[in-house]
């Protein structure tokens, strides 16, 4: 047990100082008991307030045990914009999963995030929250689940300081599995400040997989996120294309 422990440990550390992050469909198989993750380098033409190139690589790790799972996830990008200047973004995510019920259809969830992205002049962003997913169709091909709770949040933006908050989360998902080699994935996120509820967050990506052979798979993978704020400089609402190319082990 001291073994898993002691790797997230270094791996959170590390990504430490490394917009909404969706997390549901990044999730891992958490009925398998031990370890399992998967690796990603993509390559990404976004949208945003200039073009941009971008190639970025990606680590999700987990490990479960009884009804208990963590999940870590580590997420760099490297940017080239169309005036020639390199932006950085990044984030890690480290999440723990109880299931109330043999069925699996309640689970308990508790997320730490910590993010930057200069493109929407977030210098740091932390979060801290705790919630509960229900499973509302759990079948072998298709899963279709919701998730509500609550978190907290401390903000450094570029050239707009300091805010702290506590916002409400909630989201809806759902996994399809159409042929062995092809599946689809769609997940929206709505957060709203509890003080201010017109002041919010919303993210949808969806993604279309398919598998090359038992550990590589193509990823074909769109999102958008709007933030209702007016910030200088930053648009509201962003969208991005990714081509990814995942390694599964």
């Amino acid at each position: 047990m001291k073994l898993p422990f002691i790797l997230l440990f270094f791996l959170f550390q590390y990504a430490l100082h490394a917009q909404i992050v969706n997390i549901e469909n990044k999730r891992l198989h958490g009925d398998i008991e031990g370890f399992h993750g998967s690796a990603d380098l993509h390559l990404n033409f976004t949208m945003n307030t200039k073009q941009l190139l971008q190639i970025g690589d990606k680590l999700k790790l987990g490990y479960a045990w009884k009804r208990n799972h963590i999940m870590v996830i580590t997420d760099h990008a490297f940017v080239k914009s169309d005036d020639d200047s390199f932006i950085n973004r990044g984030y890690e995510h480290l999440r723990y999963n109880y299931t109330l019920k043999d069925s699996g259809r309640v689970v308990y969830e508790a997320f730490q995030q910590s993010q930057f992205n200069k493109i929407q002049k977030i210098n740091l962003r932390l979060l801290l929250g705790t919630g509960f997913r229900f499973k509302l169709v759990d079948q072998q091909n298709y899963q279709l689940s919701v998730g509500t709770g609550v978190m907290g949040e401390y903000e450094e933006l570029i050239d707009y300081g300091i805010s702290r908050d506590i916002l409400s989360t909630s989201y809806v998902s759902f996994d399809g599995q159409f042929t062995e080699n092809v599946g689809m994935n769609t997940i929206s996120y709505f957060q709203p400040k509890f003080i201010d509820f017109g002041n919010y967050r919303f993210a949808n990506e969806t993604y279309v997989r398919f598998k090359i052979n038992k550990y590589l798979s193509f990823k074909l993978i769109y999102s958008v996120v709007h933030d209702s704020r007016n910030l200088e400089g930053v648009r509201k609402t962003n969208y991005i294309l990714k081509n990814t190319l995942s390694l599964n082990f």
